[in-house]
């Protein structure tokens, strides 16, 4: 497990509290609801196999969902569970997109068995959004379809009275809103990781880029066979180069579900959201991409629950061939490399009986997770604060890269001048070793971690041992 899944957990062991758990949400940019799932059972075991357990018991309900209850024929649910999102990245890895897709599936089949039944469709849309950020949209996208099929037949068929229509709506805004409020940033959140929101509100390419994120990516979801990993693509190439492959799935997309307003408003919605979203707040990765994949999906589910017995649109089959390929590929893929170096990096810590050194680290948001494997505290550099997991408040957003060798010393007269063991994403370049030298650091290599398939998950073990001479001399913030 990486930095991402484990710093969850690590977040709900400490918070004794439902008032600290949601003190610590507000420092996360993500909803509540993943929080409060994993908080339960953190209250009663401290492995982190937990959150094994718990993503192992959504995954499986998923693939059950939609293997039992949706309404999709035999092959075409061997092409759905076989697409990229549903056979690695919202079920394999342990965060709180799997539990987005269940509800998803469920209020899909609510949606679609039972749409005279409002109520239960808010409840699970507002537990969607309750998810993250980019379940927010999609949620409202899903109710804009809802809303429209319901209007189109307000008068030949109702789905329901306009009474039930305004409670349903009642219920879907209270449990957004509070949701949007639990994903509030707090006044001292961090911005160095994610960047500041609108900082590239004027970029056109970065516009484009966006809208070519939330088009090409849901579908081609992973990176080119001829390269040696296959999570999180970049369109690396001339962005005008991926001009045609776009307007190509916008086209597939049309021709799948012309002359259905209500599937095409929610497609395109999401497709416009989420390339604001990802412009103007965070550009975001393939788990946000996704999105787009699953308002196609729905479209899908809801053209085949009218019509069993006949095919659906070609290009349906194509994107949903394509997507497949790419799930295939991401299972391949996820044999040839560990996706993270976090837990070997602890085995081995513990296996040299160095469990008890002082452990000091710098790329924060990733080294914490060799910590949290080990239940350790780990000194961060960029905030030169001790903590079991990550937080992301404004005390790391001063840090440069020039800091990093007198923040050392300070870790180092913290521990008393003990020899630090030294944890790193990246290897020591020649200039920061002599940095850590004019500090009067001796620096023994002790272990390498690489080749992980998340390329900030790689792990470079050093011990740092002061001189005598720099031993007791105070070291000056910066």
């Amino acid at each position: 497990m990486w930095r991402d899944e484990l710093n969850a957990l690590a977040i709900a062991w400490a918070s004794p509290t439902i008032s600290s758990l949601f003190w610590h949400i507000h420092r996360e940019g993500h909803p509540w609801l993943w929080y409060m799932i994993l908080w339960i059972p953190s209250r009663f075991t401290q492995s982190v196999l937990v959150l094994k357990v718990v993503q192992g018991i959504v995954s499986t309900a998923i693939i059950l969902f939609v293997a039992l209850r949706s309404p999709f024929r035999a092959w075409e649910k061997a092409l759905v569970l076989a697409s990229y999102f549903f056979v690695f990245e919202y079920t394999i890895l342990a965060r709180m997109y799997g539990v987005m897709l269940l509800i998803f599936v469920v209020y899909l089949w609510w949606r679609t068995t039972r749409p005279e039944s409002p109520i239960v469709s808010a409840v699970l849309l507002g537990l969607m959004a309750s998810v993250d950020t980019i379940g927010i949209i999609l949620s409202f996208a899903l109710l804009l379809e809802y809303a429209y099929a319901a209007f189109a037949q307000r008068s030949s068929a109702p789905f329901f009275p306009r009474k039930v229509a305004i409670y349903a709506l009642a219920v879907y805004a209270a449990i957004t809103l509070f949701a949007v409020w639990s994903a509030k940033p707090a006044a001292d959140v961090s911005w160095r990781t994610t960047g500041r929101p609108f900082k590239d509100a004027k970029s056109w390419s970065h516009l484009y880029k966006a809208l070519q994120n939330y088009t090409i990516l849901p579908f081609f979801s992973v990176q080119s066979p001829h390269s040696h990993f296959f999570w999180n693509p970049d369109l690396h190439l001339s962005r005008l180069a991926y001009t045609a492959p776009m307007l190509l799935i916008l086209g597939m997309i049309y021709f799948s579900f012309r002359g259905r307003t209500n599937l095409l408003l929610m497609i395109g919605f999401m497709i416009l959201a989420g390339t604001a979203f990802g412009h103007l707040i965070y550009a975001g990765y393939e788990r946000h991409f996704g999105a787009v994949f699953l308002t196609f999906l729905a479209a899908a589910w809801i053209v085949r629950a009218a019509a069993p017995a006949a095919l659906l649109p070609a290009p349906v089959y194509i994107l949903l061939v394509v997507s497949a390929l790419s799930g295939v590929w991401a299972t391949i893929g996820s044999w040839m490399h560990p996706f993270s170096y976090d837990k070997t990096a602890a085995q081995w810590i513990v296996a040299n009986h160095m469990d008890n050194m002082p452990l000091v680290g710098e790329e924060d948001t990733s080294v914490v997770g060799v910590a949290e494997y080990l239940h350790r505290p780990i000194y961060q550099i960029e905030c030169q604060c001790v903590d079991t997991y990550m937080l992301f408040s404004a005390r790391r957003d001063d840090f440069t890269k020039a800091d990093a060798p007198r923040r050392i010393l300070r870790a180092a007269h913290f521990y008393h001048d003990q020899p630090l063991l030294f944890v790193r994403v990246y290897p020591m370049k020649p200039e920061e070793e002599q940095g850590l030298r004019s500090e009067g650091f001796q620096i023994e290599p002790l272990a390498t971690f690489k080749e992980a398939e998340e390329v900030a998950e790689n792990f470079y073990l050093y011990r740092l041992t002061l001189t005598n001479a720099a031993a007791g001399q105070p070291a000056p913030i910066r």
